[in-house]
């Protein structure tokens, strides 16, 4: 299961949401100022949020170079690297929950990349 607190980070720091709370008694991720949400459980609504973070700027990486089954390596970098002062670094989410990797990776991105 996905730790809320990352899936809340990623909505404030890589979506920019501005007032994140959780709806109700449920696991759904909402910004107050606007309809947009998110279950952190809903593969198909996760990647909705990755397009509009990732977009066509960055790549994201899993487990590229690892041969574990049950430790998940993320990689978040910019796709083009040749534009005048682009970031040549990446970000890296490492964890056993898959989406916990991805949101650490993605909020890391946020900050290198912005």
């Amino acid at each position: 299961m996905t730790d809320l607190a990352k899936a809340i980070a990623f909505a404030i720091h890589c979506l920019k949401w501005t007032d994140v709370s959780l709806a109700g008694y449920t696991n759904r991720i909402c910004d107050g100022g606007s309809e947009r949400d998110f279950d952190p459980g809903s593969v198909t609504e996760l990647e909705r949020g990755l397009q509009e973070f990732l977009g066509n700027r960055c790549y994201i990486q899993i487990n590229r170079g690892t041969s574990s089954l049950f430790h998940w390596r993320v990689i978040v970098g910019l796709q083009d690297k040749s534009v005048k002062g682009a970031c040549a670094d990446h970000a890296v989410g490492v964890g056993e929950d898959l989406w916990d990797a991805v949101f650490d990776a993605c909020v890391q991105a946020a900050a290198l990349f912005d």
